[in-house]
């Protein structure tokens, strides 16, 4: 017997265009916020890359009456907490408030959000601390290498850009490119508001009336974002840092978009072939032959295509040896697909660890959310259970021949360039080797 999809306690658009969401439960004396804009990072000007994260920081810096340090005692007062979150696609106020203070907590919110101060000390501020952490990131080899991994994969693509920016992109910013930015995103028809936790229909519904009915109206600006198009052949991007003697690694290509009809055949090929410990990704590369400890493969999913990707951190002696069997590893999977007992496995792990994805009210709202976002059928995440179900190996395996692409692959590492450049050279199929310092990513 098919079981009922799960509905949401309230779902509604209010008159200026802003949709309302509410997963009610009453187990815990909580509530779970989340203001959530349709668009991202991608909206940013092409030389102020880094815009809507550093905006939505100062949004969240306080009111034209409430300074930053005053806003943080607000909410410590409140129980709450109130986090920012930026990506390529969307932004996303997290917040979670004990229920008695639920009213007192969303007011504060719809003040942050319709009244910034965005003050110039603020945004001087925020641009030291995002330079900072520009600089600090140097030191964390990991995210060096998936960064150049994006920059090679995806060019000139929007998609290769970080979301924090650039030193020299975040210098260029003025209060005046921070308040016509939010302006211009903010606006009813491109934000999602939903509830999870102990509140009812009519009291999230009145709440919001009260708070959210001055949101303006309007159009947010469309997503001009075209699909990436893989680079040709296969390439090499060494991020040069001296004295290193762990190498990290990334090995991919595109992957697929959020809304292809091979979505879940591919993410179900993918865990079978590196998402579980016992995936022949990580048995070859740890187990056999102990290069990596961990050893596991992600499909992204986006808008437009996104990456497909290996990931490991072998000893810098042993990086050369561990692409080659990752190319080999890559020829396989797209020639010969995954096994049927890897597969029925796969599907099994999908469908039995869902429950630690629904397991909350504020788990529960979140897909909802994410379909909006992306512009997805209700049921995408609503019958994940049944979607997986229904991958079969043949789907998988063409899914991968389809959409994954052994020739094309862009392969990131950090390591000292001088002691991997030749071997990198000599691996198959590869047609550059570039190489930069790790302080000029």
């Amino acid at each position: 017997m098919r079981r009922r999809k799960h509905a949401l306690s309230l779902d509604r658009r209010i008159d200026n265009g802003m949709r309302v969401l509410l997963e009610e439960s009453h187990a815990l004396p909580l509530v779970d916020v989340e203001l959530t804009l349709r668009t991202g990072s991608v909206h940013d000007p092409r030389g102020r890359e880094g815009l809507t994260r550093l905006a939505w920081r100062m949004v969240r810096m306080g009111t034209r009456g409430q300074r930053s340090h005053e806003l943080e005692e607000a909410i410590a007062r409140l129980g709450a907490r109130l986090v920012v979150e930026t990506s390529t696609s969307y932004v996303r106020l997290h917040g979670s408030v004990i229920r008695r203070n639920l009213t007192p907590f969303v007011e504060l919110l719809s003040r942050l959000v319709l009244s910034p101060a965005f003050r110039v000390a603020d945004l001087a501020q925020v641009k030291r601390e995002t330079i900072a952490d520009l600089v600090s990131r140097r030191d964390n080899d990991r995210a060096l290498a998936a960064r150049a991994y994006r920059t090679l994969l995806f060019g000139d693509h929007p998609y290769s850009r970080s979301v924090v920016g650039t030193a020299q992109s975040i210098r260029r910013i003025r209060r005046e490119h921070v308040a016509a930015h939010h302006r211009r995103h903010l606006v009813g028809s491109n934000v999602v508001l939903g509830f999870a936790g102990a509140v009812g229909v009519d009291e999230a519904l009145a709440l919001v009336d009260r708070t959210f009915s001055r949101l303006p109206r309007g159009r947010a600006p469309k997503e001009q974002t075209i699909t990436p198009r893989a680079r040709r052949g296969r390439h090499v991007l060494v991020v040069d840092k001296p004295e290193r003697t762990q190498t990290q690694i990334y090995v991919g290509t595109l992957g697929v978009r959020i809304r292809d009809p091979l979505f879940y055949p591919l993410a179900v090929a993918n865990t079978a072939f590196g998402g579980t410990f016992t995936a022949p990704l990580m048995q070859e590369i740890r187990e056999k032959r102990g290069w990596s400890y961990g050893a596991y493969s992600r499909l992204g999913s986006d808008r437009q295509r996104d990456s497909w990707s290996m990931w490991t951190f072998p000893a810098a002696k042993d990086a050369a040896e561990c692409i080659h069997l990752e190319l080999e590893l890559l020829d396989r999977f797209v020639e010969e697909g995954v096994r049927a007992r890897a597969h029925a496995f796969a599907r099994k792990y999908l469908v039995n660890s869902h429950c630690f994805d629904v397991d909350t009210a504020a788990k529960r709202l979140e897909p909802w959310i994410d379909a909006d976002v992306f512009g997805l059928p209700d049921d995408f995440y609503g019958d994940y259970e049944r979607h997986v179900r229904g991958v079969t190996l043949e789907a998988s395996n063409s899914a991968i021949r389809k959409r994954i692409s052994r020739r094309d692959v862009s392969i990131a590492l950090v390591a000292t360039a001088s002691d991997v450049v030749p071997a990198l050279e000599a691996l198959p199929g590869v047609r550059s080797v570039e190489v930069i310092a790790y302080d000029r990513l």
